[in-house]
């Protein structure tokens, strides 16, 4: 009897719009069946988006971060004493109002099989490889204004995002 009362849960959030309004396929962290995906687009290198600016050096990599990103990132580093060797993980993973979000953190580990690396202002970058179709050509930049504070990632692959911007849709 309670899995008729969940169906008919989710059914009413996916008429409004999923659980925050902000998805009209449903939301597909709360159970709510997302809109059918689309086949896979070839993947193709994106221009960073002319505001920013990445470092000249890594012009290949798939995702790229803004001086401002990496001068934060190392701030964190030596403030919280991230042991030597670490390296930058972008991990891209299921949840949210929109499907997806995007997470940073540090690791020790880099599967030479799997792993895409970068060195970017003198941080090594590192993604699974089974992420470059969503992420291809994304910024990596920090916000330090009055009204909005931290990492900001700017996904040319986007094609929507949930109304607090933590999630998005490719």
């Amino acid at each position: 009897m309670s899995t008729d009362t969940t169906a008919t849960q989710a059914d009413a959030q996916a008429a409004q719009g999923g659980c925050c309004g902000s998805n009209p396929s449903g939301c597909s962290s709360h159970g709510a069946a997302p809109a059918a995906e689309a086949p896979p687009q070839p993947l193709q290198q994106l221009e960073a988006p002319s505001q920013y600016t990445t470092d000249p050096a890594a012009p290949d990599a798939p995702v790229r971060l803004t001086e401002k990103a990496s001068t934060e990132i190392k701030r964190f580093i030596s403030e919280k004493n991230v042991p030597d060797g670490a390296v930058l993980r972008i991990v891209v993973k299921a949840g949210g109002c929109s499907g997806f979000e995007h997470t940073l953190g540090f690791d020790t580990r880099i599967d030479e099989a799997s792993d895409l690396v970068s060195e970017q202002y003198g941080i090594s970058v590192v993604m699974d490889g089974k992420f470059a179709p969503f992420m291809q050509g994304t910024v990596v930049d920090y916000l330090d204004g009055i009204d909005k504070r931290g990492f900001k990632f700017d996904n040319p692959n986007a094609t929507g995002s949930c109304g607090c911007g933590s999630s998005f849709s490719v």
